[in-house]
């Protein structure tokens, strides 16, 4: 007989995006394991992407439980000059030009929505599994971040109930890269640590997504463990033309949301100078939102022709484009501390078994993924020669072949969600 484990998560269909991914996937794999997830959510989220085909991945056998919440977003967009209460994937920009009421409704949101300005959700979510307590046996809870609030459900539950706990970061807490955009004051900062360091040294277990991330918080957590984001196979089986048709381009492409701070001028100088000097035949692709210091960046470098941006699409769309491009882009965030940055995006472009351009920290988790599975290797952002010569590798190898390269080399498949689902049901068991 299986047993019961409630799942908080935040991001749940029809929400679009990566947040969404982890848990839609792990639900989906974990009656293989015997555990039966049962999800409580959130009805009318604040989502910065709708994807309404990911309805339909979740599992007849799963369920879903929606509650209320209270949030403030439909007031910080009117201070922002915006209609509606859903917000961008990261409302802050380091070079943006903000009016008074921009740089207030951020002071407002980094200082007195601690830890993040969902945590209006936290009492609706617990009354709701103060219910399904009543009727169901539970055997373990899971409490899913960011947003990083959903955790405090898990500290609360822990205190009255005593249930087993897992607390899954998909994120740093403290560390997350746009904290440091945020006008945070010193007592916030203090206060937000010893809200992480609580539910750290609470939970049965903390799970991580990279090493450096388990180096960061093992100290204060009574457990940890690392379980990466991965890809599903599923998604890899369709024949979608974009992946079997031949491109008459050699098309670099980026799928996702790229922020300012990865932009990548290295690469956008070696297109610009492979066209200039063998002429060559590239177009340059993205899917989903390009922040408009990446679009100048793009037109300062005389390659605005070749560009195309595409809107967010829905997520077996954005693989079968990632499955059909000449060469992948991947950053990593051009910051401090993103060394234990990995996204899950670097797993559906492995799993696409094409070639990869990335940029970020040669010495940092992401790079050692790359390293492991045997692809080229992590350029770092001023590495203006190394971006020249892995360039024109790629487009010479599709130029002579008429196809783009692909490894055939299958050690990726340690990260399939099926994979990393298992890990999962392993530590419920041992909790």
């Amino acid at each position: 007989m299986s047993k019961k484990v409630l799942i908080f998560t935040y991001y749940w269909p029809p929400a679009g995006g990566v947040a969404v991914q982890r848990f839609l996937k792990f639900s989906k794999f974990l009656h293989e394991y015997g555990w039966q997830p049962i999800i409580i959510t959130v009805n009318n989220g604040s989502y910065p992407y709708y994807d309404e085909s990911l309805l339909k991945e979740v599992s007849p056998e799963t369920q879903v439980y929606r509650t209320k919440t209270f949030e403030p977003f439909e007031l910080y967009n009117l201070l922002r000059g915006q209609k509606g209460k859903t917000m961008p994937l990261v409302a802050v920009g380091a070079n943006a030009n903000k009016t008074f009421f921009q740089k207030l409704s951020e002071y407002i949101r980094a200082n007195f929505f601690i830890p993040d300005a969902r945590k209006g959700w936290v009492p609706y979510a617990v009354k709701q599994a103060e219910t399904i307590l009543k009727t169901e046996k539970i055997d373990a809870i899971i409490t899913t971040g960011p947003p990083h609030s959903a955790h405090l459900i898990g500290l609360e539950l822990k205190k009255k109930f005593g249930l087993k706990w897992i607390a899954d970061l998909r994120d740093p807490w403290t560390g997350i890269v746009y904290n440091e955009m945020l006008p945070r004051t010193e007592a916030t900062r203090r206060k937000d640590l010893k809200l992480e360091t609580q539910v750290l040294k609470t939970a049965d277990c903390t799970v991580v997504i990279s090493p450096g991330m388990k180096e960061q918080f093992e100290d204060r957590a009574k457990k940890i463990e690392v379980i990466f984001n991965g890809y599903d196979e599923a998604n890899f089986q369709t024949t979608a033309g974009s992946v079997s048709k031949p491109s008459e381009s050699f098309t670099i492409r980026y799928v996702g949301n790229l922020m300012a701070s990865q932009n990548t001028p290295n690469l956008w100088k070696a297109i610009s100078e492979l066209r200039k000097t063998i002429n060559a035949n590239i177009k340059l692709e993205f899917t989903g939102r390009v922040d408009a210091e990446i679009q100048n960046s793009i037109t300062d470098a005389g390659i605005n022709d070749i560009t195309t941006y595409n809107p967010f699409t829905d997520q077996q769309t954005a693989i079968d484009l990632t499955r059909g491009a000449s060469l992948l882009l991947f950053a990593i965030f051009n910051l401090p501390n993103s060394k234990l940055v990995i996204t899950g995006k670097i797993f559906e472009y492995l799993a696409s078994c094409n070639e990869i351009i990335s940029f970020g920290p040669v010495d940092g988790d992401a790079s050692a993924i790359l390293n492991k599975v045997g692809h080229k290797p992590m350029i770092a952002f001023n590495d203006y020669p190394e971006t020249l010569k892995q360039l024109q590798t790629a487009y010479t190898y599709w130029k002579l072949t008429g196809t783009p390269f692909k490894y055939t080399d299958r050690r990726f498949e340690m990260f399939s969600r099926r994979n990393q689902c298992r890990a999962l049901a392993d530590i419920l068991n041992s909790i």
